[in-house]
């Protein structure tokens, strides 16, 4: 059985890697496109912290998105950071390490589209579909079941498309080298 806190080494180029990561996930949020303003936002955001939890695992996918998540919020000059926000981020991360370290995908595997079915499930079921609508009500007042009533329902036709542009994207970039060793295949 896989050890969930499988930690790798943090060698230079790995940290290197994943503050460009880090960078590049920032930029490519500021790029989301809001469908219901503060409630729907559609990004490819996803893509990028697979990538940093294929490289850092667990524990340092963890680390990883909380700083990205205080950096987008410090950038933002909107003075809106909430920590719990800022966990559940964290938490993502953390889950993108677990499943996605060490674990080379293969389009033809019907193994590997389960294996990324459910972490896209498990994903989007922690961030997007519970504790996101949860911290809306907590601190911005919008009742739980007025979120969906106003379209975060839609966000499962989301999951198909974030499973088939990861099959599309990680087994390509599974290729690359560098990366292969950084994420221990």
């Amino acid at each position: 059985m896989k050890n969930i806190f499988q930690t790798p080494k943090s060698t230079p180029k790995r940290l290197v890697s994943l503050a460009m990561l880090i960078a590049l996930a920032f930029i490519v949020g500021k790029f989301s496109i809001p469908i219901i303003p503060q409630q729907l936002v559609v990004s490819l955001t996803f893509i990028v912290n697979t990538i940093i939890g294929m490289i850092a695992g667990p524990i340092w996918g963890f680390i990883s998105l909380a700083i990205l998540d205080v950096v987008d919020n410090l950038s933002s000059g909107e003075g809106n950071f909430i920590i719990w926000w800022t966990l559940m981020e964290a938490v993502q991360g953390f889950f993108y390490g677990f499943f996605f370290y060490g674990r080379e995908l293969r389009w033809s595997s019907k193994k590997d589209w389960l294996h990324v079915t459910i972490a896209t499930l498990i994903t989007m079921l922690i961030g997007t579909f519970i504790f996101t609508p949860l911290l809306i009500q907590i601190y911005f007042g919008v009742p739980f079941w007025a979120q969906y009533a106003a379209g975060r329902w839609l966000k499962i036709f989301e999951i198909p498309l974030r499973i088939i542009i990861t099959m599309l994207v990680v087994p390509r970039l599974q290729r690359i080298p560098e990366l292969r060793k950084l994420a221990n295949l």
